[in-house]
């Protein structure tokens, strides 16, 4: 089993947290079921971590990766040993991954490791 992290900011947010609780709320059909594939995708992340390969996961760049349900994309990072970082939520409106989403993925995770370490 692999142990799953939501990313929290300078400012005490968690990104992927907060718009899994904003589908909650809505509670119409499809952000019900949005909800329940972000769900199902975080337990096989949970369960198989990187090895889950397509279509649940993708490799972007370095330790960064993505979560793949429906047209959304949960971008995460392997910060150490079975454990897993989920970092921030973008809606896909390309084939490829927007540059800017990976850049922010990055500051991200640089954010993570900088106050994880000293923690």
């Amino acid at each position: 089993m692999f142990r799953i992290v939501f990313y929290k900011d300078e400012k005490g947010r968690e990104p992927v947290k907060d718009y899994l609780v904003k589908l909650a709320e809505k509670g119409d059909k499809d952000s019900i079921i949005r909800k329940n594939k972000f769900r199902d995708y975080i337990r096989i992340l949970s369960e198989r971590g990187t090895y889950a390969g397509k279509p649940y996961i993708k490799h972007l760049v370095d330790n960064i990766w993505e979560l793949r349900p429906l047209n959304d994309r949960v971008v995460f990072a392997c910060v150490k040993n079975g454990v897993f970082v989920l970092l921030h939520v973008f809606h896909k409106t390309t084939n490829k991954t927007p540059q800017k989403e990976i850049m922010k993925a990055k500051e991200e995770y640089h954010s993570y490791i900088r106050r994880d370490a000293n923690e």
